[in-house]
């Protein structure tokens, strides 16, 4: 089956080995020995990606989504309380996010022993080789600090092969970011142009440009309260500290510079119409769904996983199980969890059948939330491109007894997939169309046993080229790049101005996860109950939801969305296992806003509308 994927092989690493001699195992002593080694090393690095897709609510792509003003937590009215306080910047139990925090520390933990143990051996007449391997772990250590700085701001952190003992939280304005900005500096002058074929499931240098204006503009925009970033006069970053790669200070010029490299010279090109970006334009549900009727009639099918505009991903194969360290992480569990609300109407009617094909079953989470789609124009074709209006679009569409917020919107991007082959009856066998599509073309096996579960292999799109775009002219204050993706979007093309900008943002990556940083980068840390972030996200207050098959208005379940992010400036909680684990708040303590004495952090049930 032609799915690309990472096999996660030595899935012990190096935050496990002896430092003891040992003549059975690989450990610190005799191991790494070779490229072949290091190379093990980073399949087991990427692999933490598919640990983290092993549970879509402690996934980064998942629950900043959920966290935004795009989407609802959905789902069970009664039981799906995780995704409900999620979406209320509340927790509902105290492992919440442990597996999050766990595989952040495990990639971070990986990392470092390859960037460690590169020079183990010689590398002569291989150095572009040593510095692409290289490149890829000072990347990867940048990408999951990042994901730990937004969910839990100052965290422990350390850049040697083992973490010291204790490991205390380090200021992520002051120490983090700066070794964040300089990991993707060294991974973006380390690595070449083409070293790696474009969607193997590689970093590149292109990703590591892209990823470096991310990681900048949230650095800027949250900690140092920058304000309109093509505006504003900002000081160099500097390093006071010694990294492979990465000088001694970080310019704005230089970010964009790197921006300007990746777009030129990275050998990506925007996917010549939006929605063949996304699954539903795939060879098999073209056929029969009338919104892509004009693809259809043109030859044109979806631009596929590892496409011209995807510039890094999650990567997924058919080696998903319920059993191993990373089991149904092998495919895209977010799917399952965003597809139309499973159970049925009282009257035997439900979701995903062939009334609301090319649309599949799942557990209805991560609904989009009423107000961005009041809120879109309808010239813009990426609306309903984005969003499936459920009750207008598909004819069978119910709201089943077990309904909660939902509003009957759905997120396009990431929903499972049908088409005309799907076996309805039998949601084991070839439900989506990737089970069509194995079921026709390959010998595999439906190895997990459930296609309704199981069958989902479209990437996680983590950067794109339209995003680096967008980033590019917000941090130039020009319309160049803008314009090319409202061309390609089919929209009147405008002028720069932060307002034009932060609307083209909302509007071409709706739904895929950026949102939430957004407006916290928009807003500065310590904005308060009255600004950007808080009241937009406050702003799902009064939207229109159905609840258990009634119409009614969402309310939070404790304060406000307003004073929810006032209190804890976007941040999770730290897990209270490391906490307690810990015993020392010099090393560790909780963020504000968090903890059993905090009278509107914690839920124990799904608000009831």
């Amino acid at each position: 089956m032609a799915i690309a994927g990472l096999f996660a092989v030595g899935l012990t690493s190096c935050e496990d080995f002896l430092d003891s001699k040992n003549y059975t195992e690989a450990n610190t002593s005799n191991y790494p020995a070779s490229a072949a080694d290091l190379n093990a090393e980073l399949a087991a690095l990427y692999g933490v990606m598919n640990q983290f897709a092993t549970d879509p609510l402690q996934s980064p792509w998942v629950v900043n989504y959920i966290m935004s003003d795009d989407a609802n937590g959905g789902g069970d009215a009664g039981g799906d309380t995780e995704a409900h306080a999620i979406c209320q910047l509340m927790t509902n139990k105290e492992n919440l996010f442990d597996k999050a925090w766990h595989n952040t520390y495990v990639g971070i933990a990986r990392a470092n022993a390859i960037i460690s143990a590169v020079d183990a051996f010689d590398w002569t007449g291989q150095e572009t080789t040593r510095n692409q391997l290289l490149g890829e772990a000072y990347f990867m250590r940048g990408l999951f600090y990042l994901w730990g700085v937004q969910f839990w701001g100052d965290i422990p952190a350390y850049w040697a092969a083992a973490a010291p003992t204790p490991c205390p939280q380090q200021s992520a304005k002051e120490v983090i970011m700066p070794h964040i900005l300089a990991d993707f500096v060294s991974a973006a002058n380390l690595m070449t142009h083409g070293a790696t074929t474009r969607g193997d499931g590689h970093a590149t240098k292109g990703a590591a440009e892209g990823y470096l204006a991310r990681a900048y503009m949230f650095y800027e925009g949250f900690y140092m309260k920058a304000g309109e970033l093509a505006n504003a006069s900002l000081a160099d970053v500097t390093f006071d500290f010694t990294q492979e790669g990465a000088g001694t200070s970080l310019s704005k010029a230089q970010v964009v510079a790197f921006l300007e490299d990746a777009i030129n010279n990275g050998g990506y090109s925007l996917v010549e119409d939006f929605r063949l970006l996304w699954q539903y334009t795939n060879m098999y549900t073209i056929q029969s769904y009338d919104f892509v009727a004009d693809l259809k009639a043109a030859g044109k099918t979806w631009a596929g996983n590892n496409n011209s505009e995807e510039m890094f991903q999650v990567q997924f194969m058919n080696s998903a199980s319920w059993n191993g360290n990373i089991g149904m992480g092998f495919c895209n569990q977010g799917s399952l969890y965003l597809g139309l609300r499973c159970d049925d109407d009282g009257n035997g009617h439900e979701n995903g059948g062939p009334e609301t094909k090319p649309f599949g079953q799942g557990w209805g989470q991560g609904t989009i939330n009423a107000n961005l789609w009041d809120d879109w124009p309808d010239s813009d074709p990426r609306k309903k491109a984005t969003i499936l209006n459920a009750p207008e679009e598909c004819e069978g569409f119910v709201f089943v007894t077990s309904t909660s917020e939902d509003a009957g919107y759905y997120n396009k991007k990431w929903m499972p997939i049908t088409c005309d082959d799907t076996n309805w009856a039998n949601h084991k066998d070839a439900y989506t169309w990737w089970g069509v599509y194995r079921k026709n073309n390959t010998d595999a096996a439906n190895n997990n046993g459930d296609s309704f579960q199981g069958d989902h292999f479209a990437d996680v799109i983590l950067l794109r080229l339209a995003d680096v775009m967008l980033m590019h002219s917000e941090l130039t204050g020009t319309a160049t790049y803008m314009n090319k993706v409202q061309a390609r979007a089919g929209v009147p093309q405008t002028g720069y101005s932060w307002t034009n900008i932060k609307n083209e943002r909302r509007w071409e990556l709706a739904g895929e996860g950026l949102r939430f940083n957004d407006l916290r980068r928009w807003s500065g840390q310590n904005g308060g109950e009255n600004c950007e972030a808080a009241k937009a996200i406050g702003r799902k207050a009064g939207s229109r939801v159905v609840y258990r098959q009634q119409w009614k208005v969402m309310k939070h379940a404790a304060s406000s969305w307003e004073k929810r992010y006032a209190a804890t400036d976007g941040f999770l909680a730290i897990p209270p296992a490391q906490i307690r684990a810990t015993a020392d708040e010099n090393v560790l303590k909780q963020n504000p806003g968090w903890g059993a004495d905090v009278a509107d952090a914690n839920m124990t049930t799904t608000p009831v509308y």
